[in-house]
């Protein structure tokens, strides 16, 4: 099942597991708030790059010279 995930469908569930730790110790005080808001909204600006690079990736290349 997971051999057919694409390399960005891979890092969202990296991100997902790392939020929920991130969540973990924030909530149990091992963290401020603010530290684990730079954090996730760091980690979120690394899965955007990724997912425009493939997104770049999936749109086919169109040459309208040819039509």
């Amino acid at each position: 099942m997971y051999e057919t995930l694409t390399e960005f469908e891979r890092a969202l569930a990296r991100f997902g597991d790392k939020v929920q730790l991130i969540v973990g110790l924030e909530i149990s005080d091992k963290m401020s708030p603010e530290v684990a808001y730079q954090e996730i909204k760091e980690m979120m600006k690394e899965l955007k790059k990724l997912r425009k690079k493939e997104k770049n990736e999936w749109e086919p290349e169109i040459d309208y010279s040819e039509m």
